[in-house]
């Protein structure tokens, strides 16, 4: 058609430069087909060298800044619109609005996928490869960003969430729809057809979200890692299942940290944030600066939300609004900030723990520094088996929980700080929920985390300046105004004639809140 162009190859390598400067995607930044006034789908069509609409292809390439379109396409006296013979269902996929970084992560999963496959055979190709990280740590985009990169190596390419997903029939009846395929209730049956599609053509098909408390979904998946087909699954989640080998050659497992500092920089620069490092006087005016790595607050920022791309881009906005774009002044209030959106993801996943785990965390958060395993042992109310313990530990360092310093040769643990503040928050609520049922109650056998757990670090006398007292005192006061140490006494009262078993650490934490406010 005389009216469509397709990209050169040369061409597209010049877009995809373009596009990485602006930290947008290939295909999931809404963005680019926004202000190209096409669509998603268009855009799609322009990276696996479709022909498309003359005004369209010269929008795509103006909105990343090429004006010199020509060079971009390819030259051809041909007079017909070619077709790609590739499968994709993207509708699930999400958008995204910038991507930062992550190269070297994803050199390494296309080397899995593609490089392994090129080297050892079809025998030897990778069929499962599972992405693990906090939330908000990115997980979603690099799954995105590595799809983009890699889509043209497949015979097609399918992006299923599994966030809203309530059931592995209603994910399998959607998964053979897409093949064109009448659903089966039954899930060994509906399996089995999956895998047949499977082993007809090299698909890459991305599962976005697995939730660990789904345990309906360990056999599927395990199914898939040791069927034999020709396809690639890629899982997202936020902890490792237990139930696959990811040792394997065929199987692998690649768990996201936070972003470098440059890479974060770049991405807090694409919020368009006004920043400073001091706060301007009255008679000046206030500066618009650019963000750049020589900039005070920037590091400290960073380094406190641990590089976690959500987190930076949530606290964003506050900052500007609050503080003026001043980070420093900001940092000054020595507290951290977490939006509503991972707040709750974060509570969900720790409302999902066992309750040792829950206990090992309260603890990492009232110690607030990183604590040996002897030393945590020592703590815990009733002693139990090292080995039940170690199995706690390495559950939460599965779900990117923890982490892991080395102090004197040894190991210590300790609650990065997005973990720290939620584990915080919630031991507060607890405590002080449990204050008043026994308060209603008179019966101390409701007392569970403040019998199980001293509120004040231990060997520390600084009792005003504990965070966790404070914000209790706090929430107490509020509830109970002048009364608050006359009732707090009667609670002393209830511990008589109780064996130090039943008491636990209960007389130690009322006796420091009545002594914190006197």
């Amino acid at each position: 058609m005389s009216n469509s162009l397709k990209a050169s190859t040369t061409g597209l390598v010049i877009v995809d430069k373009a596009r990485k400067r602006l930290g947008w995607t290939k295909t999931s930044t809404a963005r680019w087909w926004q202000d190209a006034h096409t669509s998603r789908a268009t855009l799609r069509r322009f990276w696996q060298g479709d022909r498309i609409q003359q005004e369209i292809f010269i929008a795509i390439c103006q909105a990343v800044g090429i004006n010199d379109w020509q060079s971009i396409a390819e030259i051809s006296n041909a007079d017909f619109e070619e077709t790609s013979t590739q499968y994709l269902d993207w509708d699930e996929a999400p958008d995204v609005e910038s991507f930062y970084g992550r190269n070297q992560e994803l050199t390494q999963l296309e080397e899995w996928i593609v490089g392994d496959s090129q080297r050892r055979g079809v025998a030897h190709r990778c069929k499962l490869i599972i992405i693990t990280g906090i939330a908000g740590i990115g997980k979603t985009s690099l799954a995105l960003a590595l799809a983009d990169r890699i889509q043209l190596k497949f015979d097609g390419l399918i992006w299923k969430t599994l966030h809203f997903t309530p059931s592995l029939v209603s994910l399998l009846d959607r998964l053979l729809h897409t093949f064109k395929q009448t659903p089966v209730d039954d899930i060994p049956q509906a399996t089995a057809k999956l895998i047949h599609h499977l082993q007809q053509r090299r698909c890459l098909l991305i599962l976005d979200g697995l939730d660990e408390s789904e345990k309906h979904y360990h056999q599927f998946i395990q199914q898939l890692s040791c069927a034999h087909h020709q396809s690639c699954i890629i899982l997202t989640s936020r902890e490792q299942p237990n139930i696959i080998d990811s040792n394997t050659k065929t199987v692998r497992s690649l768990t996201l940290t936070g972003l470098p500092k440059d890479d974060a920089i770049k991405l807090l620069q694409a919020q368009q944030s006004v920043v400073k490092t001091s706060l301007p006087s009255p008679q000046s005016p206030v500066p618009s600066p650019q963000f750049t790595g020589k900039e005070i607050g920037l590091s400290p920022l960073i380094q406190l939300y641990r590089g976690n791309p959500l987190a930076l881009k949530l606290v964003t906005p506050l900052i500007q609004s609050v503080f003026g774009g001043n980070i420093a002044a900001f940092l000054s209030q020595n507290t951290i900030v977490i939006g509503d959106r991972l707040r709750a993801i974060l509570k969900q996943q720790f409302e999902q723990l066992r309750d040792l785990e829950q206990d090992i965390l309260y603890w990492l958060a009232i110690w607030q520094q990183p604590i040996s395993f002897s030393r945590l042992q020592t703590h815990l109310l009733i002693s139990l088996d090292p080995a039940t313990i170690l199995d706690a530990i390495v559950s939460l360092e599965r779900r990117s929980l923890l982490e892991k310093w080395i102090c004197s040769d040894a190991p210590a643990f300790t609650l990065q700080p997005l973990v720290m503040k939620i584990v915080t928050d919630e031991l507060v609520e607890r405590a002080t929920q449990e204050i008043i049922q026994v308060m209603q109650s008179q019966d101390i056998a409701d007392f569970k985390v403040l019998r199980t757990h001293w509120l004040l670090r231990p060997g520390s006398d600084d009792i005003v300046g504990d965070r966790i007292l404070h914000q209790l005192q706090e929430k107490l006061w509020q509830i109970y105004g002048a009364n608050f140490v006359q009732n707090f006494q009667q609670i002393l009262l209830l511990l008589n004639d109780k064996s130090p078993l039943a008491i636990g650490y209960i007389a130690c934490n009322i006796t420091t809140i009545i002594n914190r406010l006197r």
